[in-house]
């Protein structure tokens, strides 16, 4: 009986530290408490020195309790809040880590309020990590649910949205599709563009009607654990014959896709390689 006892406190203390060991598992279960309402074993997440903080619409800075916050916790019905976020990004350095997480509050089903949290996070000598400080942005305008569709797919439709934009010659949607840092390389070897010249470059195909129409017939994407930076290469179908393009995209501080860098080049086959080396002169 003792032995069996002793197996089972072993048991729980293996899934307890487990279930911390790292930055995104203690955040899951974090969340995972507040929609269950029940706060049992989450004062482990959380260091005995941490603080919790809220800055409000107004700019007014409120602190909170975090013991105070698990007894009401405790005390809330099973599916009565719900924090989503809509994505998380994590940086770690050594014992300390950092994660920035967009959210929408829902309470009793219906939006409530949304903003950002920013965790920090420390790792003890026991190699678990706990909560070292919560702050969070609340408001109340501008709040939407949490974009179901992956991140492959988000990627994907912005790839697919940007060429479609310029098939129609839509040129505030291409545009606005990159980021104000963005670069553009095109076929031509003088062809390395800040946003503003490309822009200048394209206006008049744009404003006649004729800007270039692109089609991907393969694509691969690829982003980083975080969904934060992404890229991808495709094979496109244009008026120049096959072209490679690869793009890179970075999400800005709204979480929204945009295009940072994108390099386009005349996919030309081995077997003509000697023809197009005649065409520019390079025999």
């Amino acid at each position: 009986m003792r032995y069996g006892l002793i197996l089972l406190l072993f048991h729980l203390l293996c899934t307890c530290v487990r279930a911390q060991d790292t930055p995104r598992e203690v955040l899951l279960r974090l969340f995972d408490g507040m929609r269950s309402g029940d706060s049992t074993g989450m004062a482990a997440l959380f260091h005995p020195r941490a603080s919790l903080n809220s800055l409000g619409e107004d700019g007014g800075l409120q602190q909170g309790s975090i013991e105070s916050w698990l007894t009401a916790l405790n005390q809330t019905a099973p599916g009565t809040l719900d924090e989503q976020l809509h994505y998380t990004e994590i940086r770690t350095d050594g014992g300390l880590a950092t994660a920035w997480t967009p959210y929408t509050f829902v309470l009793n089903g219906e939006v409530h309020h949304c903003g950002t949290n920013a965790f920090q996070l420390m790792q003890t000598t026991r190699g678990t990590w706990q909560l070292l400080n919560i702050a969070d942005t609340r408001r109340t305008t501008g709040c939407t649910l949490p974009d179901t569709t992956s991140v492959e797919q988000e990627l994907r439709d912005l790839a697919d949205g940007w060429h479609a934009a310029a098939a129609r010659a839509d040129a505030t949607t291409y545009f606005g599709m990159l980021s104000d840092s963005a670069v553009y390389i095109g076929t031509d070897p003088a062809e390395h563009w800040t946003k503003a010249e490309f822009e200048a470059f394209a206006r008049p195909y744009f404003a006649a009607g004729e800007a270039w129409d692109f089609t991907a017939r393969e694509r691969h994407v690829f982003y980083d654990p975080y969904a934060t930076t992404a890229y991808w290469d495709e094979l496109l179908d244009t008026w120049m014959g096959p072209c490679r393009g690869t793009g890179i995209a970075e999400r800005n501080a709204a979480g929204e896709w945009k295009i940072v860098h994108y390099t386009l080049s005349v996919a030309v086959p081995n077997e003509r390689m000697e023809g197009y080396r005649a065409l520019i002169g390079k025999e």
